[in-house]
């Protein structure tokens, strides 16, 4: 749990390891090496600049605000990182990152759609991956009754190969009218790298070739950190003259789409024991069968986080893991 530093007085600089930085210090094997560190201001409340006072006085209240201690924690990272902006002078808004759930459908800019409350157990906002082949089965398998193919907003999650076939859809870009969508956004701030956070227990990220990414570390909490680049994962955005305003659910300048896809990791594939700890039991969340077969379902609800790590822009992935009771 963080703390506060008294930044009444003197001006404290404040920094330690996370707890990777530890793990290779306490190596001795050379792995060791600072390559970055990052600022913030998750505590400061700007509305306090008050411009009725004294030139030297507008921003004091500011100043001797309370600031976090430095987080050791990787999974308590920084929720407002600061960026400098070089060449960017003008630059009067800030990129945002926002989920694609447009319809599959809407081309040439296919979005994804969250499942809905019917498929999903009556729970909105959420991607459905389903962690197991007897899972799938009940809208597929030789005894599901309907249509006979998985619900729009749900992965089959059952490996890397079979969850690229459903990707994530992320826009970026300004979210304002102030500036058409048909201007490009600003090479500074389209971002090509996202730090992609997620519960090692429950989830993997499967590749767009339908193979397993490889992860940069997994800290002492099983929050696994995965960077992200590479054009594989990124395709031009709905900019340009023949762009349509409904191609995107960024208003103004649209940079890259960046599409992710998630698969069940072993855990939560083949034993209940998370279900039970983290999890809950749903009655009748899977569709009738022809055999009258079980419907229950175990599920566990986690977040995915993304960060870019040139803009610092954040969003989280609400995610719902879906396992059958045999």
């Amino acid at each position: 749990m963080s703390s506060f530093l008294d930044n009444s007085g003197d001006i404290i600089l404040d920094a330690v390891l996370t707890d990777v930085g530890r793990q290779r210090l306490a190596r001795a094997d050379g792995s060791f090496r600072i390559t970055s560190y990052a600022f913030g201001d998750d505590e400061i409340n700007y509305s306090l600049y008050d411009a009725t006072l004294a030139t030297a006085r507008k921003d004091l209240n500011i100043m001797k605000t309370p600031v976090f201690e430095a987080f050791t924690d990787s999974s308590s990272t920084l929720r407002h990182r600061l960026l400098t902006l070089r060449g960017v002078g003008d630059t009067l808004f800030l990129p945002v990152a926002r989920l694609n759930t447009k319809s599959t459908t809407n081309q040439p800019f296919p979005g994804f759609p969250f499942a809905t409350s019917a498929d999903n157990g009556s729970t909105e906002n959420q991607f459905v991956v389903l962690a197991d082949q007897l899972a799938v089965d009940k809208y597929i398998g030789p005894q599901a009754a309907g249509d006979l193919q998985i619900p729009n907003g749900f992965i089959n999650g059952v490996s890397a190969q079979n969850a690229s076939r459903s990707r994530i859809v992320v826009d970026q870009g300004l979210d304002t009218t102030q500036l058409s969508f048909i201007r490009n956004l600003q090479t500074e701030l389209n971002e090509d790298t996202y730090i992609v956070q997620v519960d090692d227990r429950i989830l993997k990220i499967a590749s767009p070739r339908g193979t397993q990414a490889v992860e940069s570390f997994v800290d002492t909490d099983r929050i696994a950190t995965y960077v992200i680049s590479g054009r594989e994962y990124y395709s031009p955005g709905a900019s340009g003259g023949a762009a349509l305003e409904n191609q995107s659910p960024i208003a103004g300048p649209r940079g890259d789409v960046f599409k992710i896809s998630f698969f069940a990791a072993s855990q939560v594939a083949s034993s209940d024991f998370l279900y039970d700890q983290l999890g809950s039991t749903k009655s009748n969340y899977f569709p009738t069968q022809k055999d009258s077969g079980n419907r229950n379902a175990k599920v566990i609800d986690t977040v995915v986080r993304l960060t870019g790590n040139k803009t610092g822009i954040t969003l989280d992935i609400p995610v719902r893991v879906v396992k059958a009771v045999s």
